[in-house]
């Protein structure tokens, strides 16, 4: 390998150095060719299923690459936010081409081959190109997995990324071509619909945690101050999913004998009250307003012996509708609590992770309280009878197998095909990949339910023969898990007078870079570039102050974090303009959008700092 080749490696990709040189050392045996061509470039020639095969012309490799590229241009709208990522690497002809007419351009490399990637870094350097553009390059040989590859790669505004494929690659590498064709078009849509998921909530996660936060204050972390008692035992998640009603009969067993512990996520509660059947705990955190539509029946029956285990950021309107326990579990989208709370034995806070689906957030839950072992049940991710849900769900789903071209279908826990969606089998994924990085045991009992990678299926009517045979509960668990003088006050107050100055220096902060936005609009327009240069590094010293600033970090980014995180991502891209004028024009109209959303949250920004005012002093200040 190239000495520019190990340093670059080991920096940016040690894990892709290892796999490759631990191969070299094997000193196994490559099935690539490097020759000369009579033009004195290089092309790449392969063995492949008892035929032998060129990455490249073997005649004119450049006249090749520049085909590759030009086709390109022809079917893709390249711009300067477009994304290339490269399926094949060969000797990167065709990457010097588009390196070549596109030097601002991001771009990725997926290798199939660790013995072609290995033989490139034999002869090319890595840095003939402009490895700040160079976001990843992978190879499926080496030890990454795909889709970590794509979990990498797919961000910012990933709807402009495009396939460049080696076309010697379609035919020498099929099944991977066919499956990195299927994980693109998979990741994509996981994106966009990341993307819309943020636009919906960005508000309702801050509102909600602003507005929650004196139920917060009021009631018990679950994850620190449970002293324990769930450790090692076992816990069962309940999902709605149509497979539940197969297991009413069972979880009644279960229930009255006191052999695992139930939590109900999200709608399941409403079938399991439909049986007359109340789990240990029910569990939410989705922050939208519709949220409190799954317990409607717990309120309209008047229930309130069942404790609720919520998301600091759920949607406010459930916690002010149900009058029976609750425990809170703190979620990485609320700044809020983060910001303020500290425990008194400087341990730091436990949170859950925001995820696609309450399930996935309480498996989290459960690894965390430390139970030894978690069922599911009901966890289907993917449809039964045609039906989406378990009986007793309001929003019933009713699907059409023979005409719904959105059902895509996926392999169950006995290995036949079932019909699911694109949502929910990301969820499922979600899921594996969690369940893949706790460790803990997960037995998936959901009958004709998706099968989930990392669990084991085993029926739950055989689990409780062979294993569920033991009373565990005393049923006071959740009684004896009680607030305790758990926080710091003094940093709580300390924290909130911090908070007010930010706040006021906020104000101040934003009218000065609105003024000097409009006055290098003003210069711009008059192509008074000079001192719009200048303006602007006065503006851009405004911003890092901004960034820095404590209010707007816990309440003002956060509710606009997508129009945020896009600005930070045309600035990075407009860094390589040379040209002044057109790259000070682009970043006046980017700016713009930001400065006058934050603006517009002015009224909003107030009534929430009321809110928090409100609440400390009510419930630490005068405590």
């Amino acid at each position: 390998m190239l000495a520019d080749n190990i340093v670059y490696l080991k920096k940016e990709q040690p894990e892709l150095y290892e796999a490759i040189n631990n191969r070299e050392k094997k000193q196994l045996t490559h099935n690539v060719i490097i020759e000369e061509t009579k033009n004195n470039y290089k092309t790449i020639k392969i063995k492949n299923k008892d035929r032998e095969l060129y990455l490249h012309s073997k005649y004119d490799p450049l006249r090749d690459a520049e085909s590759i590229i030009d086709q390109l241009a022809e079917r893709e709208k390249i711009n300067d936010q477009t994304h290339v990522v490269f399926f094949g690497l060969g000797l990167g002809h065709h990457i010097d081409v588009f390196v070549n007419r596109y030097p601002q351009n991001e771009f990725s490399i997926y290798e199939p081959s660790i013995d072609v990637l290995s033989a490139f870094l034999d002869q090319v350097s890595l840095n003939h190109w402009p490895l700040k553009q160079l976001k990843t390059i992978q190879c499926d040989n080496g030890g990454t997995d795909i889709n970590a590859f794509f979990n990498h790669q797919m961000t910012g505004e990933n709807s402009q990324s495009i396939i460049c494929e080696l076309p010697p690659y379609k035919i020498a590498f099929d099944e991977a071509y066919q499956l990195f064709l299927n994980r693109f078009s998979v990741a994509i849509k996981n994106k966009r619909n990341s993307i819309l998921t943020n636009y919906a909530f960005k508000k309702r996660w801050i509102i909600n945690s602003v507005i929650n936060f004196e139920e917060v204050l009021k009631t018990p972390n679950i994850l620190m101050e449970n002293k324990g008692v769930f450790k090692d035992k076992t816990a069962i998640l309940v999902s709605a999913g149509p497979s539940l009603d197969y297991e009413i009969e069972n979880l009644k067993l279960i229930k009255e004998k006191g052999l695992a512990y139930i939590f109900s996520v999200g709608s399941a509660i409403n079938t399991l009250i439909d049986h007359d059947l109340y789990p240990d705990a029910m569990c939410t955190y989705d922050p939208q307003e519709i949220n409190q539509i799954a317990f409607t029946k717990v309120n309209e029956l008047g229930i309130v012996s069942i404790p609720m285990i919520f998301g600091s950021s759920v949607g406010f309107e459930t916690l002010q509708k149900y009058q029976g326990p609750k425990y809170n579990m703190i979620t990485s989208q609320d700044t809020v609590s983060n910001y303020f709370l500290k425990a008194k034995e400087e341990q730091n806070l436990k949170i859950v992770n925001d995820a696609p689906t309450i399930a996935v957030m309480t498996l989290e839950l459960l690894y965390k309280l430390d139970f030894g072992e978690i069922i599911l049940v009901g966890q289907n991710f993917a449809y039964l009878d045609q039906k989406h849900y378990a009986k007793g769900i309001a929003n019933q789903v009713i699907i059409d197998e023979k005409n719904d071209e959105h059902l895509i279908k996926t392999l169950d826990v006995s290995g036949n095909e079932v019909f699911t969606n694109e949502s929910l089998f990301s969820m499922k994924k979600q899921m594996e990949a969690y369940i893949s990085f706790f460790g803990v045991p997960v037995i998936n009992t959901t009958v004709g339910g998706a099968n989930i990678a990392g669990s084991t299926f085993v029926p739950l009517s055989e689990l409780m023969e062979q294993r569920l045979v033991k009373r565990i509960l005393n049923g006071t668990e959740f009684e004896n898990i009680r607030q305790t003088d758990f926080y710091d006050k003094g940093y709580l107050k300390t924290q909130f007078d911090h908070f007010i100055k930010a706040y006021e220096t906020y104000q101040r902060l934003l009218s000065l870079l609105n003024q000097q936005l409009n006055k290098m609009s003003e210069l711009v327009t008059k192509r008074n570039t000079k001192q719009a240069v200048m303006m602007f590094r006065k503006f851009d010293s405004g911003i890092v102050e901004l960034e820095t600033n404590d209010f707007a970090k816990v309440l003002a980014i956060p509710m606009n974090r997508i129009e945020y995180d896009l600005l930070v991502l045309k600035v990075q891209r407009l860094k390589n303009e040379k040209n002044d004028l057109k790259k000070l024009t682009e970043l006046v109209a980017c700016f713009e959008v930001v400065i006058n959303l934050l603006y517009s949250d002015s009224q909003l920004n107030q009534q929430l700092v009321e809110r928090l005012k409100n609440t400390i002093e009510e419930n630490i200040i005068k405590d």
